[in-house]
Formats: C-alpha cells, sequence, structure tokens
C-alpha cells in the first residue's frame, strides 16, 4: 500500500545525496539513514523526478498525463523517499505571514526547522512572537544580545544585572532595526522582587560567576510562575550552559553545579571566542525549545565548555538529592524481618555504573581499570566526585573486581550525602537487602577498626588448616610476592573477629562479620597493597608499620555460612557486647534505589551495661 498520494506536494530535503551504480541502481542518503534501488534505469527516473519535487506541484499535477506504468513507478520511487525521510509533504504546513524578506533573510532557520519537523515558516514565526528577557552583565549580555539578534528573534528585553557598557548595546539594536522594522529590543531595570518579568515566557541569565545568588533567585521565581528558565555560566574554570528549566523538567541549575567536576584548567578569565560560543550554544537551544524540534531529554543535558581548548560536549545532569531534599534515612525496626520481606530481581549492575559514569557530571569520575596490574588479582578502579576519592577494588574475576569497584563507590557516594546529618552513618548497596545490609555492617566494622589505633595480634593462625577455596588462593597469591607470609588473628572489634596478615614488613588487618570475611578481607588488603606500587585508598582493611603479636599457634574455623546466618549472628555478637546496630533505608537518587536491592545504612553505639 503506497504511503504517498496524488494531493501531496513532496520536498527533497538538503542532505539527500545520491550516488549512482553504474547499470545496477542507485544508494541514496541523508543525515540519518541510507537506502539501495536497484535498477538499471532507476538513475534516469531520479533525474527526472528530483527537480519536480520541490513543494510547488502536487504528486497527481506531477504525473499528470503520464501512462499508467509510468504513473505507477514515480509512486513506487515517492513512496521509498517518502518512507525513509528524504522527502517532506509541504502541503500539511500551517499558514504563516512572514514576509518574503524575512523568509529569505532566515532561510537556513527555517529549513533546519522543516528537516526536523513540519511547518517551518510557522514555528519560525511563533518563535519570533515569543516573550522573551536576558539577564546578564559585561561581555556575555552582549553575546547573548547577538546571539539573540542572528537567531531571527526582532523583539526582547534586555536586563543589566551590573554595570555594563550600554552604548554599545544601543548600536546593536540601531544596526539591526535598521535592517529588520520589526525588531523591538528594550534595556530595562529589574524591579524589587522581578515583578516586571512577569509578562516573559522564556528567561535566560547569564552570569560570570559572582551573582549566583541572584541567578537562584530568578531560577526559584521562574519555577513558582512556570517559565522556562536557560542558565548560562561562567565561573572560574566551570562554563556551561544549562539546563533548560520548566515546570516539567527534573533537572535544574543547582542540581547541575553541583554535578560539574572541577578540573586542572586555570583561566582567569574567559576569552571573548569562548563567550560567543557558550551564548551561540544556549540561544540555539532556546531556539530549538520554542520552535518544537528539541526532543524532551534535553532538559536534563548541559553544553560544558573548556576555556583553554574551546572544546565542548554534552553531559546528563541527575537530579541531586541535596536539592531535592530526596535525602531521607527511614528507621528500620527489625532488620532481620526486612530482610525475609523484601525480594529483588536480579539488577544489571555494570549498566548502572556506566550510566552514572562522567568524567563531567557523574556520580563517578571514572570506574575502570586504567593501568592496574590484573594478576594475581583483577583490580578495578572508582573515583567517586564527591566526596573525590580513589577506590581499588579486588576480585578472582574482572566482573568481580568491577562490580565490587562500582559499590564500594556507591557506598561511598551515599555516606557522603549523609556526613552532616549522621557522621557515623555507612551505607550498603547490594542484589539483596541482605547483601545490603551485610555491606553496609562490614563497612561500618571497617570504620571502627581504622579509629581503634589499637591493634594487637593475639595469635598465629596455622594457614595448613585453611581449606577454603578462595582463601587458599589468595594466600597461595601473596606467597608468590613474599613466601614469609604470616596470618594471625587479632583484638576483636565489637566482639567480631580482626585477621591480621604479616608480609613486606608490613601489618595488614581486617574487621570481619566472620572468621572468613575477615580473613578474605585482610588477604585482599595485603594483595592490594603488594600489587601496586602507589598507595591506594583500600576498602578493605588497614596497614600498619608494627603490632604487639604473640606466636602461639592456633587453628581457625572458616564454616560455611549463608549471608542470612552471618548477618543473624553478626547481630547477636554485637548485642552480647553491648553495640546497638540501627539500620536505616537511605534515599538517594532515583537510579540508584531503581538498579539496586535499596541502600541501605547502619550507624553502631556502645551502650552502658545495666
Amino acid at each position: 500500500m503506497n504511503k504517498v498520494n496524488p494531493s501531496m506536494c513532496l520536498k527533497v530535503k538538503k542532505d539527500l545525496f545520491i550516488y549512482p551504480e553504474h547499470n545496477k541502481g542507485v544508494y541514496l542518503r541523508n543525515n540519518v539513514t541510507s537506502v539501495r534501488i536497484e535498477g538499471s534505469t532507476i538513475e534516469k527516473w531520479l533525474e527526472k523526478l528530483i527537480p519536480l519535487l520541490d513543494g510547488s506541484l502536487t504528486l497527481g499535477e506531477v504525473t499528470n498525463g503520464l501512462p499508467e506504468p509510468y504513473k505507477e513507478q514515480v509512486y513506487k520511487i515517492t513512496d521509498v523517499l517518502f518512507e525513509n525521510g528524504f522527502v517532506r509533504d509541504v502541503s500539511q504546513d500551517l499558514p504563516h505571514q512572514l514576509s518574503e524578506s524575512i523568509l529569505t533573510k532566515y532561510a537556513s532557520q527555517i529549513e533546519y526547522i522543516n528537516y526536523l519537523k513540519d511547518s517551518g515558516a510557522y514555528r519560525f514565526q511563533k518563535y519570533r512572537e515569543t516573550k522573551v528577557a536576558v539577564l546578564s552583565s559585561g561581555s556575555l549580555l552582549h553575546s547573548l544580545v547577538q546571539s539573540l539578534i542572528d537567531s531571527g528573534l526582532p523583539a526582547f528585553s534586555i536586563f543589566a544585572t551590573q554595570e555594563t557598557d550600554e552604548k554599545r548595546l544601543h548600536k546593536m539594536i540601531a544596526k539591526v532595526k535598521a535592517a529588520d522594522p520589526d525588531t523591538l529590543i528594550s534595556i530595562t531595570q529589574l524591579e524589587k522582587n522581578s515583578e516586571n518579568l512577569q509578562r516573559f515566557d522564556y528567561i535566560i541569565y547569564g552570569s560570570e560567576g559572582n551573582d549566583l545568588n541572584k541567578l537562584r533567585e530568578i531560577q526559584k521565581f521562574c519555577i513558582n510562575q512556570g517559565k522556562t528558565f536557560l542558565p548560562v555560566t561562567i565561573e572560574k574554570n566551570a562554563a556551561f550552559a544549562g539546563p533548560i528549566v520548566s515546570a516539567e523538567s527534573n533537572a535544574c541549575w543547582e542540581s547541575a553545579y553541583r554535578r560539574l567536576h572541577q578540573t586542572e584548567e586555570a583561566i582567569s578569565s574567559a576569552s571573548s571566542t569562548a563567550v560567543s560560543m557558550l551564548a551561540n550554544v544556549a540561544v540555539f537551544e532556546l531556539f530549538k525549545t520554542i520552535t518544537g524540534v528539541q526532543e524532551s531529554k534535553k532538559d536534563s543535558l548541559i553544553y560544558r565548555l573548556s576555556l583553554e581548548t574551546l572544546e565542548g560536549s554534552w553531559h546528563p545532569v541527575i537530579p541531586h538529592p541535596q536539592v531535592t531534599g530526596n535525602t531521607k534515612a527511614l528507621p528500620i525496626p527489625d532488620p532481620l524481618v526486612h530482610m525475609l520481606d523484601t525480594n529483588h530481581p536480579q539488577k544489571d549492575f555494570q549498566s548502572l555504573f556506566y550510566q552514572i559514569t562522567s568524567r563531567d557530571t557523574g556520580i563517578f569520575h571514572t570506574w575502570e581499570e586504567e593501568d592496574l596490574l590484573q594478576l594475581p588479582l583483577s583490580q578495578c578502579k572508582v573515583t567517586v566526585a564527591d566526596p573525590r576519592t580513589e577506590i581499588v577494588c579486588s576480585g578472582l574475576t574482572h566482573d568481580e573486581a568491577r562490580t565490587e569497584a562500582g559499590l564500594s563507590g556507591i557506598e561511598t557516594y551515599v555516606k557522603g550525602l549523609y556526613r552532616d546529618a549522621s557522621p557515623t552513618l555507612t551505607a550498603g548497596a547490594g542484589q539483596t537487602a541482605i547483601e545490603s545490609m551485610c555491606r553496609a555492617l562490614q563497612n561500618s566494622l571497617h570504620e571502627a577498626l581504622a579509629k581503634t589505633k589499637e591493634y594487637a595480634a593475639s595469635s598465629r593462625l596455622d594457614v595448613s588448616s585453611i581449606h577454603d577455596e578462595r582463601c587458599r588462593f589468595l594466600i597461595k597469591s601473596l606467597s608468590k610476592f613474599c613466601p614469609e607470609t604470616k596470618v594471625y588473628s587479632g583484638v576483636k572489634v565489637f566482639g567480631l573477629p580482626v585477621v591480621w596478615v604479616h608480609t613486606n614488613d608490613h601489618w595488614y588487618g581486617s574487621a570481619g562479620l566472620n572468621n572468613k570475611l575477615a580473613l578474605e578481607r585482610a588477604l585482599k588488603t595485603a594483595l592490594i597493597d603488594t600489587q601496586n606500587n602507589e598507595n591506594l585508598f583500600n576498602p578493605y582493611g588497614v596497614r600498619v608499620n608494627s603490632i604487639p603479636c604473640e606466636t602461639q599457634l592456633q587453628v581457625i574455623s572458616l564454616d560455611e555460612q549463608s549471608l542470612h546466618e552471618t548477618f543473624a549472628s553478626a547481630l547477636q555478637t554485637l548485642e552480647k557486647n553491648n553495640v546497638r546496630a540501627q539500620f536505616f533505608l537511605l534515599q538517594a537518587e532515583t537510579i540508584l534505589n531503581e538498579h539496586t536491592a535499596g541502600i541501605f545504612g547502619v550507624t553502631l553505639s556502645e551502650e552502658e551495661q545495666s
């Protein structure tokens, strides 16, 4: 069934390229797709047909008087062209009242709209009728005004937020008035409480870093009044446009500002070229939004420009929980009951970690192996953006190491969100609620061990009695580096086991929910330090130069336990030692909660004996 009909007025889009194959057919391609049409005569058909598809004739008029087989061939060809987006039907365009001079002057803008949507002239007319206000100062204001003029907007209001060269602005306005009689650009003073912004639909605010509180004030006004807000920021070493903020959008300038990673650029002031580039990008985004060619997802993106290299790129912005107020810790009265009531399907952690990693705006700055040695243990490094922390995790496989690094990164980030409200809270994330709570408790034990500083080894462990496969592999790997490796049992933390590994003239200690976890983490701590030349942040344990130790030999029991048994036993041990474990369900970014079994927090507090 044909998708074209005789009443259509088809017009070829300007990005169509035709590549003939001699006596075989042709390739048609544009910026989106490519199609091959077979036939020895198809090239000649297109040579005759393409000039007629200029939007001035209907298909009925094009085929009028042709024999029936020729008509069918025309409809077959135009059907392929229309279906693949090489032509569009201008008969459906909405009417407009633009003059010929405006159509000619702004032909490229209209053609751009027509390429992505329809009714380009009508949409451009609506753009010219939009009420826009631009607030800024200095060179950024001049650049924004010039970009708005070049875009084809004839009427808008200028509000100088600080001292600005108004003579230059008046010259710019006078010049454009001479070329476009519809020009109505005014320079106005901003009233108290921004009352004279009420009549505008779109508000651009350009800041050079010394008026950020005013920017926040105008953004709040726009959100409350249902207006669209577009911030442009040049501050120290950060230059970015967006995100576009509207009543429907999730992102805002504050989230973008908090997400932005600091760079090592040391530019004292932005060049005029950089300012103009950023202004052009911002106005072009406004143009696309008003004309309706902008995709809705763009409102959560910012365009970051390097002031040193003038390279720019788009980056996603996730709403920041400290901006949205989504940082509530919900107490869990009975964690043992909670873990039985929750059942979650398998989570795709790798996809989550990729989504939250960006060198400009991600929760993770990096998440990769970099140049870390991958033998004997696989290793992965994650750099958390806030608080800026580099963490190296290891595993028996690459997937295990990458998952460990990603989860440790999330836990470090979420702990940072709550550090002001609860400095002692630690976080845990995982595939299930029980795994998440175990990780949170394990992280709390790690911090407790790091803070005690009262380290001692109570007895030496008989390595030959260890039959656990993972621990045996770790011991064997460590012995390759240092044959004199020895393992000791340490002074317990809150009644839970501590294991020390003595190798390479250092002591590596770790606390665990049970003997197996304490031993495995202590061995990993030693291996990470031994396997890498640099001193890296180690999430598994601590390193000290010396501790007092006893040499009495002891056999360690590594009974196999499920996570449920391990967790319940650890809670029981804490209770016996008068330590209260308060668990919380932590709120953070939606993407984190959706791709994990929930993020859990725990605080440990010693209670007085009655």
